[in-house]
């Protein structure tokens, strides 16, 4: 049985977070789940009304058409066009947060794509830039179609990208498997975006300062980190957890790890 008041209560602890980090402003945001026909949003002007402290039972709860279950539909926040867009075109969507994190936005603004220059950011985002729509009025329909053209073009390009994209004067578009998932694509994008906009302050245009990639490495080698590794050769001699002398013969799951010195 779904826990509503659980998923509910998600929704507020990343948006409280989200603020907290500098992702957002007192202006706007939104956030939403999806678990299974029904969808989870956030009732419209949070932060200016409640400074992000907001409490579960205004979380507002609708079919994917924003037919209300719980709550006052008149109350969801204005921008959940672009939310309910993004569900009904990638199934596979379970979270959306939209929020204001200042970096990123520069970028949007100059209309400039942000490319990937830190290491995280490169695990999660590969080699394709996030990139901006082009300006809208704010919960329009057109705002909507263009953060999901948006969406899948880099599918188009990419089929295992993250869907984030940054909006002019506005924010950042960003979907997940769930919302700590969206919230870390949001980071690391505003972080690669503070990482150009201080070397840019720092050095301006010195070639010594150039952070383009020298060494390219696929989404692969960098799943290589997940993989077992060893951190003795074996026929190190050692002290073992209970004192005992040991030499290190190699791990094989479901074996004994180290053989005793007699």
């Amino acid at each position: 049985m779904v826990d509503t008041r659980k998923i509910r209560k998600s929704i507020c602890e990343i948006a409280k977070l989200i603020y907290e980090k500098e992702l957002t402003d007192l202006m706007g945001g939104n956030y939403s789940v999806r678990e299974g026909s029904l969808i989870y949003i956030n009732e419209r002007i949070s932060g200016p009304r409640f400074q992000w402290e907001v409490d579960e039972d205004s979380i507002i709860v609708t079919d994917i058409c924003k037919i209300p279950v719980l709550g006052d539909v008149n109350s969801i926040t204005r921008e959940a066009n672009t939310h309910y867009m993004i569900y009904q075109k990638f199934p596979e969507i379970k979270a959306v947060i939209h929020c204001h994190p200042l970096f990123p936005t520069v970028f949007a603004s100059a209309h400039m794509p942000i490319e990937s220059v830190t290491e995280g950011a490169r695990v999660v985002f590969g080699d394709q830039p996030v990139t901006p729509i082009d300006e809208t009025v704010p919960s329009s329909k057109i705002c909507a179609e263009r953060v999901t053209a948006n969406f899948e073009e880099r599918r188009k390009i990419d089929p295992d990208t993250p869907l984030i994209c940054t909006v002019p004067y506005h924010g950042v578009f960003a979907a997940g498997r769930d919302l700590n998932e969206a919230l870390v694509f949001v980071d690391a994008l505003n972080n690669c975006a503070k990482m150009l906009i201080y070397r840019q302050l720092m050095f301006g245009n010195n070639p010594k300062a150039d952070l383009s990639i020298r060494t390219h490495f696929t989404r692969e080698d960098f799943n290589t980190m997940n993989d077992f590794k060893e951190v003795a050769d074996t026929g190190y001699a050692y002290k073992d957890a209970f004192g005992n002398d040991a030499v290190y013969k190699g791990y094989k799951p479901g074996e004994v790890k180290y053989g005793i010195c007699k």
